[in-house]
């Protein structure tokens, strides 16, 4: 019984080690930048800059598709 209750107590301490080692880590592997940094606001910057584009890229495409066929643009 002794045996068990040490196997499980070392499972617990492993299992928990793992579980907060994983959080320090990305999906790529790189380790992540903390909460509220330098690197953390660039990523959101960069991201939001993107999805404006590209959706800036879709109103051009849908303007010039628009423009082609002869309907008025209402944008």
């Amino acid at each position: 019984m002794k045996q068990f209750s040490a196997g499980v107590m070392v499972g617990v301490l492993l299992s928990g080690t793992v579980a907060l080692g994983g959080n320090l880590y990305d999906r790529q592997g790189n380790l992540r930048a903390p909460a509220g940094s330098q690197q953390s606001f660039d990523y959101f910057r960069q991201r939001g800059a993107f999805l404006d584009l590209q959706q800036l890229r879709r109103q051009a495409d849908r303007q010039r598709a628009e423009h082609k066929s002869g309907k008025p643009c209402n944008d």
